[in-house]
């Protein structure tokens, strides 16, 4: 399968249109046609609609499934041209949600590039879903994901947990060492959703329909609201004791626990031969730090 056609077809999906295709990989647009055509001619089926007087172009459900295909035909030419050209330093694409890259793996980034092997470490920060994609087309290596989504291509299993803590400002605030849902003001609370059994736990004890002042994606803005009066927050363990280094925040324990949040292991369950070996130097690294951090549970 010629190269040039998949990346043109990839290029297309990425634009919407042949036309902005053409001008991403500076060809004529005539060009870009003649790609297309030849590869749907070699898979001997349509990728693409073409509707006249149509402003972006639409995928056949053919379209649709060949793009994870189009990218891991990308992703092992490429190390291919690596294997080809001896380049041969040990690579590790990991992929995982903010609030575990920041503020969880930190110290086991910091093991493996002290480690005397050659290693190169490449991470990147995304939602779950986005990590499964890029998992599917080889994109990324590996993920650690608070998530598990069911696919056929990739195998997932949970590797620690960690227990929900309720987190304050004292100067703001004056809340117990232990502190019993029923006793809160949900409106008071910086909400960050932590995954679906948190959800109902969290349902379980306030109506989902009273209003809550802050909602946050990302665990950095929760200390931005958190010196507020009666304000109050849940995360993970480990987290709230890297925020009690740097800032003044009293850590209490729930009654009433919320469910302890699961961390996932996901990867390729056909994975590409460069990745065997620096997978089995990071899960090195990552058991040891698992088993030695106090506030998590190994599975």
């Amino acid at each position: 399968m010629n190269l040039s056609d998949i990346e043109t077809f990839l290029a297309i999906v990425e634009t919407q249109s042949l036309s902005k295709a053409a001008e991403k990989l500076f060809l004529s647009q005539s060009t870009v046609s003649y790609r297309l055509n030849a590869l749907e001619k070699e898979l001997n089926t349509k990728l693409i609609e073409r509707d006249q007087g149509q402003q972006f172009i639409k995928l056949t459900s053919k379209g649709e499934e060949f793009i994870n295909i189009a990218k891991r035909w990308i992703a092992l030419q490429r190390d291919t041209d690596m294997w080809i050209n001896n380049e041969s330093p040990l690579k590790l694409n990991i992929g995982s949600v903010d609030s575990i890259n920041t503020y969880l793996l930190p110290p086991v980034f910091k093991k493996i590039l002290q480690d005397k092997t050659s290693f190169q470490l490449n991470i990147s920060s995304h939602w779950s879903r986005t990590i499964f994609d890029l998992l599917e087309c080889y994109e990324i290596d590996i993920g650690i994901v608070p998530r598990l989504i069911r696919t056929s291509n990739l195998v997932g299993k949970p590797i620690f947990s960690e227990k929900l803590v309720f987190v304050s400002d004292p100067n703001y605030s004056n809340y117990d060492d232990f502190v019993h849902p029923e006793n809160l003001d949900v409106k008071k609370e910086i909400f960050l959703d932590w995954g679906t059994s948190f959800q109902i736990w969290h349902d379980s004890w306030w109506d989902p329909s009273e209003a809550i002042e802050i909602v946050v994606d990302t665990v950095g803005l929760i200390l931005n609201f958190i010196s507020r009066p009666k304000a109050w927050a849940i995360l993970p363990e480990s987290i709230a004791r890297t925020f009690e280094k740097t800032h003044k925040l009293k850590i209490s324990e729930f009654v009433e626990n919320p469910p302890e949040r699961i961390y996932y292991k996901v990867v390729h369950r056909d994975p590409l031969p460069r990745v065997i070996k620096p997978l089995e130097i990071f899960e090195t690294y990552l058991q040891q730090f698992i088993e030695n951090n106090l506030f998590l549970t190994k599975f």
